[in-house]
């Protein structure tokens, strides 16, 4: 019966453990695809003064190449910066997922270590804690 909640208390610990990173991985995302939409606004924002820029400067007829450079510069420095978040947004659902699978393979292990630290009772094949003397099923004596 012990060994009933003690693998019950290890699939619920699992269970816990699993939703809490999914959790992360999805505040993470979010806090992420609010930073992207930001940053296209800025975008969007910087393309707008462009173009204004640049036609007021073909209206007065004074194109200064230099200030529209610096523009546009600006705008790829925010592409730039949207492309590296969204990178990173894909990048978070792997490193949870490894995360993840990295926790159920230690987990996996322990519980073979575990299963190896038990004794196979001889009289009615029930397993026992290796510290057990005698069987938790029929009662035989396990260890002399």
């Amino acid at each position: 019966m012990s060994d009933f909640f003690d693998k019950l208390k290890k699939n619920i610990d699992k269970g816990v453990s699993k939703a809490s990173r999914k959790s992360a991985e999805i505040a993470e995302k979010t806090k992420l695809q609010t930073q992207i939409m930001s940053l296209k606004n800025d975008k969007k924002n910087e393309i707008n003064e462009l173009g204004k820029v640049t036609y007021d400067m073909l209206k007065e007829g004074n194109l200064d190449e230099e200030i529209l450079n610096l523009k546009f510069e600006s705008i790829m420095e925010i592409e730039k910066q949207i492309e590296e978040k969204e990178e990173r947004k894909e990048n978070v659902e792997k490193e949870v997922e490894e995360e993840l699978e990295e926790k159920e393979e230690v987990q996996e292990v322990e519980e073979v270590n575990d299963e190896s630290e038990e004794i196979t009772c001889p009289n009615c094949g029930e397993k026992n804690p290796q510290e057990a003397k005698f069987c938790q099923n029929c009662g035989h004596k396990l260890k002399e």
